[in-house]
């Protein structure tokens, strides 16, 4: 009998038995399956990076428990985001499609009206959608796409409860409003506030409700915006989604966006401190164009982050205990990913730069196939875009022609190594605007091409360059000039790419 077959199952088959004989969950429990399409649980840690990673080459080990769950997932070493922060970077997995066509590149930006109806949610239209972000950014895209998700919980759900959140409940339509005001009233700045009684009782209430986590996090909560929101627990958003995937009627699609490890990194008592004095030492790389202003302790706050990898680490590593305990990962696919990167060199950190080398747009993705353990490693480069039609493929979908993806290998047989990958920012652009000012990488075969032109920074001209990033994966040898056919003939093929998607627009 099935494992899935619990004390809860067996009262529901008292009660129900005959009449829901048939339905999803009892059939499960007698090895009985109506429907043979499969699950699909997706899981995406913001800001994490690949290049922090063991098993992409990493000397510190930020993940001893998913290193070992590794061993029985197809696990791919050149995988893209299709941008370097959140709103493009997240469309781009939504929607299969890259930034210059979903058009979402503004900060908490929006796809355009075409792409409302065309993401991974619409697609799987016949699984039971079900939601959930700690990251206001992505939340917006949920409200797009409200259409095609059944259940959507609230972002305030999984966070500590206090009188933001309260307030946000209240006002739900004027969150952003509603917390602004809230806080230029109750908030005690220099002493004082609008109303200074109030203020001095919410402020109690609050720090009451937090104090209990205090001795957990010395370096204070983690949070999606400090102004807007007293924190969350990781452990709180990897509870529910273990115990939701455990009870939804099959098949379903999960897609769930937790923020760990995005900044900033308030990571768990028990591993601050365990890379604090562990003997690395960065690769001394040259300031970049785009550095940020004044001195950046980059090792600090690289440590910082790698720390709160491995609470990201722990985490999942529960989670994916509860799921195989349950019998969930019997019949669904469990894909681990991000949305773009971080990185802590050439005078950046973080990933709120023009830059587009590989810490911010080469991330993670693992796939753990329903029922099989076998250890996959895919070299060939991929992209965010190539997962909605991947969906598509394991579920006997036709993949939408508006899709720009490929199906991941080795799921569908084909030559995709010489294949043009591409990553875009461009933080300043409309939705029906060309693009005037922007970021571009393009990955070929072995080689990345940068191209960046319209920042200030660059005093009216473009800047160029060329890597190797398989005998040189670090970018430390730009060969522009030195293999200037190979620049030439990828900065064409970019350009006239840009020149086709900026039509529509001019």
């Amino acid at each position: 009998m099935n494992s899935k077959f619990n004390r809860r199952d067996f009262l529901k088959l008292a009660g129900a038995l005959p009449l829901g004989f048939f339905s999803s969950k009892l059939a499960k429990s007698f090895g009985l399956r109506a429907d043979q399409r499969k699950n699909v649980i997706i899981i995406v840690f913001d800001a994490w990076s690949a290049n922090n990673i063991p098993f992409h080459g990493y000397s510190r080990e930020t993940t001893p428990n998913i290193s070992k769950l590794a061993e029985r997932a197809t696990v791919y070493h050149n995988h893209f985001a299709g941008s370097n922060f959140t709103s493009p970077g997240t469309a781009t997995l939504l929607t299969g499609t890259l930034p210059w066509t979903h058009r979402a590149m503004l900060p908490n930006g929006t796809v355009s009206e075409t792409y409302v109806h065309r993401n991974i949610f619409s697609v799987l239209k016949d699984h039971y959608r079900v939601a959930y972000s700690h990251n206001e950014w992505v939340n917006t895209f949920f409200s797009q796409f409200a259409g095609y998700i059944d259940e959507w919980l609230p972002k305030s759900r999984l966070f500590l409860r206090s009188s933001n959140m309260v307030i946000q409940s209240l006002f739900k339509k004027d969150s952003d409003i509603s917390t602004v005001a809230w806080g230029r009233n109750i908030n005690i700045s220099d002493g004082y506030a609008y109303s200074l009684f109030l203020s001095r009782l919410i402020s109690a209430f609050d720090n009451k409700n937090k104090s209990a986590y205090k001795p957990r996090f010395p370096r204070g909560l983690p949070v999606s915006d400090v102004d807007l929101d007293d924190g969350f627990i990781l452990e709180d958003a990897i509870d529910w989604i273990g115990e939701r995937v455990k009870s939804i009627d099959e098949p379903f699609m999960g897609y769930f966006h937790l923020l760990p490890p995005h900044s900033p990194y308030n990571t768990e008592k028990k591993f601050a401190g365990n890379f604090r004095s562990d003997g690395y030492k960065a690769i001394d790389k040259p300031l970049d164009v785009f550095q940020a202003e004044g001195d950046l302790d980059l090792s600090f706050r690289r440590t910082y982050y790698d720390e709160f990898i491995l609470y990201v680490d722990s985490e999942f590593g529960r989670l994916f205990k509860m799921m195989e305990d349950a019998g969930v990962l019997e019949n669904s696919y469990v894909i681990l990913t991000s949305d773009h990167g971080e990185m802590f060199e050439r005078g950046i950190s973080g990933h709120m730069t023009s830059a587009l080398y590989q810490p911010v747009i080469r991330v993670p993705l693992l796939i753990f196939e329903p029922g099989k353990s076998e250890h996959r490693d895919i070299y060939t480069p991929t992209s965010a875009i190539d997962i909605l039609p991947t969906l598509a493929h394991w579920n006997n979908l036709p993949i939408p022609d508006w899709a720009e993806g490929k199906v991941l290998p080795p799921y569908q047989p084909a030559d995709l190594a010489d294949r043009s990958l591409y990553a875009l920012r461009s933080y300043t652009t409309e939705k029906n605007s060309p693009l005037e000012q922007a970021s571009v990488s393009l990955m070929k075969g072995h080689y990345k091409l940068h191209y960046y032109f319209g920042y200030s920074e660059l005093k009216g001209n473009e800047l160029v360059k060329l890597y190797d990033i398989e005998s040189d994966p670090e970018e430390m040898n730009d060969l522009s000039a030195s293999q200037k056919d190979v620049a030439n003939k990828m900065l064409l093929e970019l350009k006239a790419k840009l020149a086709d998607v900026n039509k529509p627009y001019l």
